[in-house]
């Protein structure tokens, strides 16, 4: 094969999308997120005092950005997609949280609380869960580089279906549950896109 045709070899896969920013470093992030939140939820369900359990999200959170930190060190040059993925990462496991914080609160208040405002409650916790992820299945189909964004998308999916039906007690550790699905999916997608990458480089 001529240096012509190596080159428009080359230059139709990134065309096509099959060349991706990210390394296998981002996988490192994403296990690590995942390990994160499945340790919160087992912590989550051996614990009663409140204020322990909203500190919870706020350690899953800092873990991401010790995370991110580490990686950074490890590559200089680590690229902006990345950052972004970890920081969405971020703010949509504060997302699921909060709309657990609403179904919670509507479960306890209900009775005292006037009917509208306890459906207001419930409508407001399935519309930010439904908002974010139309706008997280519309970012991971607008790039290749954020496919991550359709495991953060099974993750306020099922929150949105399994937080309202199941007992309110398990909120919290469904939250962290629910994101640790996430982030696993995430990682699959990514090795499934690194792998494919692998595949077309050796093609070459």
């Amino acid at each position: 094969m001529s240096d012509d045709e190596l080159g428009r070899l080359k230059g139709d896969l990134a065309a096509m999308g099959l060349h991706v920013s990210f390394g296998k470093g981002v996988l490192a992030v994403g296990l690590f997120l995942t390990a994160t939140a499945t340790a919160a939820a087992v912590v989550s369900l051996l614990i009663e005092r409140d204020s322990l359990q909203q500190a919870l999200p706020v350690a899953v959170m800092v873990a991401g950005l010790v995370g991110l930190f580490l990686q950074s060190r490890r590559d200089p040059l680590l690229d902006s997609e990345v950052v972004t993925q970890v920081t969405v990462s971020i703010s949509i496991y504060g997302v699921v949280w909060v709309a657990a914080c609403g179904y919670l609160i509507a479960g306890i208040a209900g009775p005292s609380l006037a009917v509208p405002r306890t459906a207001a409650l419930h409508a407001c916790s399935v519309g930010l869960l439904l908002s974010f992820s139309f706008l997280l299945v519309r970012s991971a189909f607008g790039s290749r580089q954020r496919h991550y964004c359709l495991g953060l998308a099974v993750s306020t999916l099922l929150a949105g279906m399994l937080l309202p039906v199941l007992d309110r007690h398990y909120s919290y550790p469904l939250a962290h549950g629910l994101m640790a699905v996430g982030y696993l999916s995430g990682v699959a997608i990514q090795s499934a896109q690194l792998r494919e990458t692998v595949a077309s480089h050796a093609a070459d």
